[in-house]
C-alpha cells in the first residue's frame, strides 16, 4: 500500500513540477533534485547516505553540473540528500550522551560563529559563505555517529570503493585524453601555473580528498600489520592515482602524520620498522621511475609517467625546500594571509569577529581575491581562530581530540584507519581547510562522527571483540 500511495503521489509531483518548469525554467534542476529525494527518502530513506557520499565525493566531467543556480543562491547537488539524510537517521536512530555531547561541541563552534558575526552586523551573505561548509560538517557528524556500526554504514563504505575507482577513471581520462573535469584543473608549475609549460595536468577535483583519506587509512592498518598491501589494492590503487595526480604538497604532509599516528598507537618497534619500510620502498620506486627515464621513453605510454613523474618531482618534492617556497607565490600568498588572521585575532581573541568578517583588504583582480578572499584562509586553525576566537578553537578541538586520544588507547582496525584519516585531514588543514569545502567538509564530518563511534565500539580489553563492521575490511571486500 504505502509503494502505491508513494507512486501516486510523485506522479502528482511530477505533473505539478512540469507545470511550473514551463513558466520557470530555471527551477526545472531543484524540482527534479526535491523530487528524487523525498520518493527515495519514501522507499529507500538509507540511500539519501549513499548519494549524498556519490554527489559529494565523485570527480565527474565537467559537463555533468554538480550546483545548480535557484534564485540567485547556489545548491549543491549532493545538499538535499543531506538534508534528508538527517531526517531519516534522527527518526530512525539514536546516539549515546557522549556522542551527542561531542556532535554539540562541534554544533557550538559553528553556532558561536553565526552568532557573533550576526551581533557584529556582518554581511549577511558573506556570513553565510563561511557558516554554510562548516554547517554541513557539524550535519554529517550527526549522521555519521548515529549509523557507524549499522549495515547502512557497511554499505556507504563500499560506495566509496566503487565512488574511488569511477573518480580514478574520470581523473585519468582529463590526465591523458584531455577532458575537461570538473574542479580545478592548471598545470602542475610552481612557476606559472596558469601557463602551458609542457608540465603535467593538475587535477583538483572533489574525490581528491577522500582519496587522500583513505590513502593515509590503508597505510596506518597496514603498518600497524591489521591489513596487507596485496588485501587492500582495491582502495589503495585508485586512490594512489586521484591524490599524484592532485600534485598537492599537502598529500605528503597528511600520509605523513597518519604514519606516525599508526606508530604512535601501536607502540611497537616492528610497527616503526615497518613505517620506515614503506617510506624507504616509496622512494625507491620513485627513484627507479626517474633513473628508467630512458627506457620508459622508447615504450608507449612512458612520455606520459616521465612526464608525471617529471612535474611530481619539480612542483611536490621540490616545492618542499626552503629555496622553491621562499618564492613560491602560493606559500607567500598564504604567508600574507596567516599575517592578517593572527592581527585579526589579536583584536578579537575569545569570541572572534563572526563568520562573513573580512580579516583582510580585497585585492587582485580575480573574482576569488576580490570576493572571496578577505573572508577566506588557507589555515584552517587560524580562520576558526579569527571567527570565533579561542572559545569557538576550543569547542572545535574537543569534538575532534575525545575520538583520537581514545583511539590511540584502542588501536582497533577501525579505530586505527578512520583515526589516521582524520589526523590527515587536520594536518592537511594547516594549508587547505578540509572543513571549508563544500563537499571535503562531508567528509570531514563524516570522519569525525564515525570515529566517535567507532571508539565507544572499541573493545576495552584484550578478550573483547572487535566492532562487526571494519571500514577498510568492508570497503576492501575482504
Amino acid at each position: 500500500m504505502r509503494r502505491i500511495l508513494v507512486v501516486a503521489a510523485g506522479v502528482v509531483l511530477t505533473t505539478v513540477a512540469a507545470a511550473l518548469t514551463v513558466r520557470e525554467p530555471l527551477i526545472a534542476p531543484l524540482l527534479i533534485a526535491v523530487i528524487a529525494s523525498v520518493l527515495i527518502l519514501a522507499l529507500r530513506p538509507a540511500w539519501t547516505i549513499y548519494l549524498t557520499l556519490i554527489l559529494a565525493f565523485t570527480a565527474l566531467p565537467a559537463f555533468i553540473p554538480t550546483e545548480f543556480n535557484v534564485a540567485g543562491n547556489t545548491i549543491r547537488a549532493h545538499e538535499p540528500f543531506l538534508l534528508l539524510a538527517v531526517l531519516y537517521v534522527m527518526a530512525k536512530f539514536k546516539a549515546s550522551r557522549r556522542l551527542n555531547l561531542l556532535t554539540l561541541a562541534f554544533v557550538t563552534f559553528v553556532v558561536l560563529g553565526f552568532l557573533v558575526g550576526f551581533a557584529q552586523q556582518n554581511m549577511g551573505t558573506k556570513l553565510l559563505y563561511d557558516a554554510r561548509p562548516v554547517a554541513e560538517g557539524a550535519v554529517m557528524i550527526f549522521v555519521a555517529v548515529r549509523v557507524y556500526g549499522t549495515s547502512i554504514a557497511a554499505t556507504a563504505f563500499r560506495v566509496i570503493k566503487w565512488v574511488l575507482w569511477v573518480s580514478a577513471v574520470v581523473v585519468l581520462a582529463g590526465a591523458t585524453l584531455g577532458i575537461e573535469v570538473g574542479g580545478r584543473t592548471e598545470e602542475a608549475s610552481l612557476a606559472n601555473p596558469g601557463a602551458a609549460s609542457g608540465a603535467a595536468t593538475r587535477l583538483l577535483t572533489s574525490a581528491t580528498f577522500p582519496a587522500l583519506a583513505v590513502l593515509c587509512a590503508v597505510a596506518a592498518i597496514v603498518i600497524a600489520k591489521r591489513a596487507t598491501l596485496r588485501s587492500t589494492w582495491v582502495l589503495s590503487v585508485p586512490a594512489a592515482l586521484i591524490v599524484v595526480l592532485s600534485f598537492s604538497r599537502n598529500s605528503i604532509l597528511a600520509v605523513a602524520v597518519a604514519i606516525l599516528f599508526a606508530v604512535i598507537a601501536t607502540r611497537t618497534v616492528s610497527a616503526t620498522l615497518r613505517a620506515g619500510g614503506i617510506v624507504l620502498v616509496t622512494i625507491a620506486a620513485f627513484a627507479l621511475l626517474i633513473v628508467l627515464n630512458p627506457v620508459l621513453a622508447t615504450l608507449p605510454g612512458g612520455e606520459f609517467i616521465n612526464t608525471q613523474v617529471a612535474s611530481y618531482s619539480s612542483r611536490v618534492l621540490d616545492g618542499l625546500t626552503s629555496n622553491v617556497q621562499a618564492t613560491d607565490a602560493s606559500v607567500q600568498f598564504r604567508a600574507s594571509e596567516d599575517a592578517w588572521l593572527l592581527r585579526g585575532i589579536a583584536s578579537s581573541p575569545v569570541f572572534g569577529h563572526g563568520f562573513g568578517f573580512a580579516y583582510k583588504p580585497s585585492a587582485g583582480t580575480s573574482s576569488f581575491t576580490l570576493d572571496y578572499a578577505p573572508y577566506y584562509a588557507h589555515n584552517f586553525y587560524l580562520w576558526a581562530g579569527v571567527k570565533t576566537g579561542v572559545v569557538g578553537v576550543l569547542m572545535f578541538v574537543l569534538s575532534v581530540a575525545s575520538p583520537l586520544l581514545r583511539a590511540l588507547k584502542q588501536p582497533t582496525v577501525a579505530t586505527l584507519g578512520v583515526g589516521a584519516a582524520l589526523v590527515g585531514m587536520l594536518a592537511a588543514s594547516y594549508v587547505a581547510p578540509v572543513p571549508l569545502s563544500s563537499t571535503s567538509t562531508i567528509l570531514f564530518g563524516a570522519l569525525v562522527g564515525a570515529l566517535a563511534c567507532a571508539t565507544e565500539l572499541a573493545p576495552r580489553s584484550e578478550g573483547d571483540q572487535e566492532p562487526t563492521v571494519e571500514p577498510i575490511r568492508v570497503a576492501s571486500g575482504s
